[in-house]
This record gives C-alpha cells, sequence and structure tokens, in this order.
C-alpha cells in the first residue's frame, strides 16, 4: 500500500518519511489501528456475572520504525532530530488514496542505531487525543442574508441577486467519522440568548446574556477541551459561566446532523458557523 508519513514540529518544520529509500524508508507503523479500551467491573455478591463500573479509551500509542540508506546519513539524522524532540509536541500527518488524516501528540523517543551497518531507528509518540482527524474542514452556516453577488458580471439586463434571504433557520452537516465534537462561531448582534438546538433529540445548548455588535462567542464540544469564550474589541474571556443550566455539550452523531437556532431577540442579526473535522478511531 502506498502512503505519506510526514512528522511537524510545533515551529512548522516538517519532515517526510516517506520520500525515497535513500533518504527515510518507513518499514512499520504501529498505532493506526484504535487504541485499547479498558473495561472495569466489580463482582455482585454471591451471584454470577459482574457489572460494569465504567469503561473508556486509552491514549494512542503510535511507534514508527524507519531506515535510512545510502550517503549523508549523519546529516540526515541531525534533520530528524530538529523536528523529533522528546517531550514536544508533534503533528502526524498519515495520507493514503483514500484518506488524508493528521493526530497530534509528544515525543516519548527517538532512537537510532549510530554504529550499525544499516541504520535503523523507531519514533514513539503518545497522543493524548486519540482520533485522527481529517486536513479538509467541513463548515454549516446560518445567516438571514447570504450573499449572492459573484464574477463574472452579467452582460446583459436581465436582474440577478445580489443577496438571499434566508426564512429557514436549520443547519446540516455530515458527519462521516466517528462520533465527536465540534467548533461554533456566533457573530453579529445586537442579539440575546442564544441557543442552538439538536434538531433530531431536543438537546440544546444556550447562552445566557446580550450579543453585541461585533462580539465574537466561540465554543469548543470536544472531550477533553469544551470551552466557551466572548472576543469583544479584541480582548478575549472565559464565558463558560453564561452557559445555561441544562444545556448539552453537543457532539456530531455518525451520518447527517441538523441543528436549528434561536433566540430571545436578535436572531436575525446573528451569523452562526459549524466547523466540523471527521474524526476516525482507526485509519
Amino acid at each position: 500500500m502506498f502512503f505519506t508519513l510526514i512528522l511537524e514540529n510545533e515551529s512548522g518544520d516538517q519532515l517526510n518519511l516517506t520520500t525515497t529509500a535513500n533518504k527515510y524508508m518507513t518499514s512499520e507503523i504501529d498505532g493506526l489501528y484504535p487504541p485499547a479500551g479498558t473495561i472495569s467491573t466489580s463482582t455482585y455478591a454471591g451471584m454470577n456475572g459482574s457489572y460494569l463500573n465504567n469503561a473508556f479509551i486509552e491514549k494512542r500509542n503510535l511507534v514508527i520504525t524507519f531506515q535510512m540508506r545510502g550517503i549523508g546519513i549523519e546529516q540526515r539524522r541531525h534533520e530528524l532530530y530538529k523536528v523529533v524532540k522528546p517531550s514536544r509536541y508533534i503533528k502526524v500527518y498519515y495520507r493514503t488514496a483514500n484518506i488524508d488524516v493528521y493526530t497530534e501528540g509528544y515525543v516519548e523517543t527517538c532512537e537510532i542505531e549510530n554504529f550499525e551497518q544499516f541504520t535503523s531507528g523507531q519514533i514513539s509518540i503518545i497522543c493524548p487525543d486519540i482520533y485522527w482527524y481529517s486536513t479538509e474542514t467541513q463548515i454549516a452556516e446560518y445567516s438571514q442574508v447570504f450573499g449572492a453577488f459573484h464574477f463574472i458580471f452579467p452582460d446583459n439586463d436581465k436582474p440577478f441577486p445580489l443577496g438571499k434571504y434566508n426564512t429557514q433557520n436549520m443547519m446540516t452537516i455530515q458527519n462521516d467519522g466517528d462520533e465527536t465534537g465540534f467548533m461554533l462561531e456566533i457573530s453579529g448582534g445586537p442579539a440575546k440568548n442564544p441557543t442552538l438546538y439538536n434538531a433530531e433529540t431536543d438537546e440544546y445548548m444556550q447562552i445566557l446574556g446580550d450579543i453585541e455588535e461585533g462580539d465574537i462567542i466561540r465554543i469548543t464540544t470536544k472531550t477533553g477541551n469544551k470551552t466557551v469564550t466572548l472576543e469583544r474589541e479584541g480582548v478575549q474571556e472565559n464565558i463558560i459561566n453564561r452557559l445555561v443550566s441544562g444545556s448539552t455539550w453537543l457532539t456530531l452523531r455518525e451520518g447527517e446532523n441538523k441543528f436549528y437556532l434561536r433566540a430571545a431577540s436578535g436572531l436575525k442579526n446573528l451569523k452562526v458557523r459549524l466547523i466540523h473535522r471527521n474524526a476516525y478511531l482507526g485509519v
């Protein structure tokens, strides 16, 4: 199977481990499959079987085995050390004919055999976030007025639209990966108490209070990274305390997802963007 494997450090420096056999030749990647689950159970007193306490998925351990051939091996080894540094952040891109994804983690070890006839090495990466994410982003938008003007400018006298008025407050987005959270951006204003509903489950997420013109509220619902922030006049603040009691950290289930927007006032002034990347436990 043909694939591409690229490592990128926090400074944006990249190293392609699948360029040619005369540079870096990846022979094995362990950890592309779903991470192991941990199941905790307890036994019944004097009864057969047991009951479930909790179940969760462990962190991902990505292990890359590679060889270096040809001349200039010492130079290439130091190029590797520049990008892959123990305990430091690393981003791993993996691409085949059918999938283009990345995951993020931290380098555990980077071991290379210096004095062997054929130089080989192994990189171990710990990924606290268990998912592989698609490099392409999907966006669903809501606004009561959508721009419709475009080039090439019409060369006749027939009327053409400058914008379209939206009478539907529904947003639809397709999730082709596993169930996961998303990012929500609410801007515009003035408005009050914006609420996003899941059209299938009636679960909702409501932000209490006023949105002034120019405000941007950003909500992240990913497990382990749930945030609600307000950007006003270039200053950001945490407003998770404005999340109304009873709200649910909404997620995208597998397949088609539909959401609709409500507000106590000023709904027509709001613009909403739902930003999503497909997430995969295994690739």
